[in-house]
C-alpha cells in the first residue's frame, strides 16, 4: 500500500507539473516554502522484506488563494516576511486545516521529522514514509497500533555526499532553513490549537543534520516570538544521530529552547558512528552530540536522556552505522516503547541502565 506523508519544502519549486524539487532555495528566498502531499509508492509491498531504498514519490501541492499583491512603492524596504493580501488564504491553511480535522476524528498522533545531509526531497520523503510505518503507536487503551500521521520538512539538501565540499554547502542550507521551518511549525501548531480540542500528541524526529536545522529552527521560533520563553508542543523529541555539538543543551544559542518546546528529549548516540567521525575529525566540529550523547549532564535539563545504540549500530558499511533509528529492530523497538509511554525509561525492555534517570543502552544480541 502506498504511504502517505504531509510536507513543507523551501526547495526550488518544479519547474514542470510533477516535475522534481530542487536543491536550492525556494524563488522567494530561503524563508518561504510550499505544502503539500506525498504519496510514496514501494517497490515490495510486504514492509518485512522491502528494501526501503526501492520506491517512488509523487506528491500535490497544496493551492490556497492568492490575489495579486501590489508592488512596493519606490525605495521600500523589502519584507522578511511578504505580507498577506486581503482575501488571501495561504496553502498551509488549507493543509493543517484538513491535517486538524483527520486528527480530530481519528486520535492518532503526528510525528514531525527532519532528515540529514545528503537527501534529495524524494528520499526525504521515502524516510518520512518508512517512520510512519515503523513508529507505530500502541494506544495507552489498549488498543491495536496504528501509524502516525507524518509532517516532514525537506530542506535543500543537495541529496549528494560527494565532493566534500556537499557537507558544508548542506550545513549551511540547513541553517538558513531554520526561519522557514520555525514558521512552518508556528502554523501547524496554531491549526492544532484552533478550535475543537484535541488529545493528539505531537513527536519530533530529526536525524543527522537534521539535528543542526532543528537548532536553527528553535532559534528562528523564539525571534518569532520575540524572545519570549517557548510554547510546550512535543510530547517527546528524538534526536537520531545528531551532528550537533554535544554541549549543545548548555548555551541559549544552541538547543537549550528545544527543553522548552519538547516534555522529554531523547538523544540516541553510538560512539562508532562513522558519519559523525566524519564531521568531528575532518569538518573542524567540535564532538557531536549523536556519538557519545550529552558532553554532561550537569546544569542541564532533566527532561533530557541519552540511549546508547554502540551494539546495535551496524546495517551495513555503506550506512556507516549512521542509520540505525531506522534499520535496526532494536532501536525501532526502543522508540516504540518511548512512544506508547506505559513504561519509565529503565524498564523499557532490552535496556540497561548506565546512570538512572539519565543514560541508558540498548542491549545487542
Amino acid at each position: 500500500m502506498p504511504t502517505e506523508v504531509y510536507f513543507a519544502t523551501n526547495r526550488t519549486q518544479p519547474t514542470r507539473r510533477g516535475g522534481p524539487f530542487g536543491n536550492r532555495f525556494h524563488r522567494d528566498g530561503p524563508q518561504f516554502y510550499e505544502v503539500g502531499k506525498a504519496t510514496v509508492t514501494w517497490g515490495e509491498p510486504d514492509p518485512r522484506n522491502r528494501d526501503w531504498d526501492d520506491f517512488t514519490v509523487t506528491y500535490q501541492l497544496q493551492q490556497g488563494r492568492r490575489p495579486r499583491v501590489e508592488a512596493p512603492a519606490s525605495g521600500a524596504v523589502p519584507e522578511m516576511h511578504r505580507k498577506s493580501s486581503r482575501g488571501e488564504i495561504v496553502g498551509s491553511a488549507n493543509l493543517f486545516r484538513s491535517l486538524r480535522a483527520e486528527m480530530v476524528t481519528s486520535g492518532k498522533d503526528i510525528l514531525v521529522y527532519l532528515h540529514g545531509f545528503a537527501n534529495s526531497f524524494d528520499s526525504a520523503m521515502a524516510r518520512a514514509a518508512q517512520l510512519k510505518e515503523l513508529y507505530r503507536i500502541a494506544p495507552a487503551d489498549g488498543g491495536a497500533e496504528y501509524e502516525p500521521y507524518i509532517f516532514a520538512f525537506s530542506w535543500p539538501s543537495d541529496g549528494k555526499v560527494q565532493p566534500p565540499w556537499k557537507y558544508t554547502s548542506d550545513r549551511e542550507d540547513a541553517a538558513l532553513s531554520g526561519v522557514a521551518m520555525a514558521r512552518a511549525l508556528r502554523r501547524l501548531v496554531d491549526f492544532l490549537n484552533d478550535g475543537e480540542r484535541c488529545d493528539c500528541r505531537l513527536h519530533l524526529v530529526a536525524h543527522s543534520m537534521g539535528n543542526w536545522a532543528l537548532r536553527h529552527a528553535v532559534l528562528g521560533l523564539r525571534a518569532l516570538l520575540d524572545g519570549g520563553r517557548l510554547p510546550s508542543i512535543f510530547e517527546n523529541a528524538f534526536l537520531m544521530a545528531a551532528d550537533e555539538d554535544e554541549d549543545c543543551f548548555e548555551h541559549r544559542d544552541k538547543m537549550v529552547g528545544l527543553t522548552e518546546l519538547a516534555n522529554a528529549i531523547h538523544v540516541y548516540h553510538s560512539r562508532d558512528d562513522l558519519a559523525l567521525k566524519v564531521s568531528d575529525e575532518t569538518k573542524g566540529n567540535m564532538d557531536r552530540l549523536g556519538a557519545h550523547g550529552p558532553k554532561s549532564f550537569s546544569g542541564i535539563s532533566t527532561r533530557i536522556n541519552a540511549i546508547d545504540c554502540r551494539q546495535v549500530d551496524y546495517t551495513d558499511l555503506a550506512h556507516g552505522k549512521h542509520q540505525y533509528y531506522r534499520l535496526r529492530r532494536e532501536v525501532i523497538a526502543d522508540v516504540k516503547q518511548v512512544l506508547a509511554g506505559k513504561l519509565p525509561p529503565e524498564r523499557i525492555p532490552e535496556r540497561e541502565t548506565v546512570e538512572p534517570a539519565r543514560r541508558f543502552r540498548i542491549k545487542g544480541d
